[in-house]
């Protein structure tokens, strides 16, 4: 067990420096004549999802990003009314998101916020839980069967690095649901015990 503890340990300073490595994604508003941002990104992983949402979480705009050297991109805001909304860049790490307002013809970046996603790692019958908690957010974790009962439920308080071990080798044959939450984000692992 304390190699696994270990492993995970490693999987999640590896985490930290290659993120700190890594160019951040950019985003900047064209001249207020356009009504346009243009986002660019250096090697971004071949699972990235870029999206615009509306502030109601309505998608605008997806694109799953290949396996380029950077990604750079020009989004014409023209037809969009004016409002709150969301540029939000997500890979199987963290998610990445922008919030910005249109307003007559004026684009405006209100806020950059980042949320590390946890590592989920299976080994037959056992999940693994590694979450780089930055912020040391209360991060509130259950575990669901099938008929959505809480069959384990914990809040982990003040902590920087979450690492949980769960074991199903002895769990009634179900669907599980892991789900992590975090912040503002959810994040859900599903296991079959057979």
């Amino acid at each position: 067990m304390k190699k696994v503890v270990r492993s995970i340990a490693t999987v999640a300073l590896m985490f930290v420096v290659a993120t700190s490595m890594a160019k951040e994604p950019t985003l900047s508003v064209t001249p207020h004549t356009e009504k346009s941002l243009i986002f660019e990104m250096d090697a971004p992983s071949e699972q990235t999802v870029i999206s615009i949402l509306d502030i109601e979480g309505i998608i605008i705009f997806s694109e799953k990003v290949g396996d380029v050297a950077s990604y750079s991109k020009k989004f014409d805001l023209k037809n969009l009314p004016d409002g709150d909304y969301v540029l939000k860049i997500e890979d199987t790490l963290k998610e990445t998101i922008f919030e910005f307002g249109i307003d007559n013809s004026n684009v405006l970046i209100a806020e950059r916020r980042e949320n590390t996603k946890p590592i989920f790692k299976k080994n037959g019958q056992k999940v693994f839980l590694n979450l780089l908690n930055s912020d040391k957010e209360d991060v509130k974790i259950t575990i669901y069967d099938s008929e959505n009962r809480v069959v384990f439920d914990e809040t982990v308080v003040d902590t920087l690095l979450v690492e949980k071990a769960y074991n199903f080798e002895k769990a009634y044959k179900d669907t599980y649901m892991v789900v992590v939450k975090n912040g503002e984000g959810i994040y859900y692992e599903a296991i079959v015990v057979k």
